[in-house]
């Protein structure tokens, strides 16, 4: 039984120390800077994940078989 009420007092000391120091994180200039570079990261991620197959798609009417062929005058 004593236990089980340390095990519950350190998990609820854990809990209260991480929020603590989350919200100090999160109001520091440094904290906020960094979590707004991390948005804007996954935004761009995002972005080029959806823009992915629209730019393979646009590329390859641009590709031609000619540039595979070793005879041809513009591989050289």
């Amino acid at each position: 039984m004593a236990t089980h009420t340390i095990a519950k007092r350190g998990r609820l000391a854990l809990s209260f120390g991480t929020s603590a120091l989350t919200l100090i994180f999160l109001f520091s200039p440094m904290g906020r800077s960094c979590v707004f570079t991390s948005f804007e990261w996954i935004l761009q991620t995002v972005d080029a994940v959806t823009e992915f197959p629209c730019r393979m798609l646009t590329n390859i009417r641009h590709f031609s078989l000619d540039r595979l062929d070793p005879t041809c005058p513009q591989c050289f």
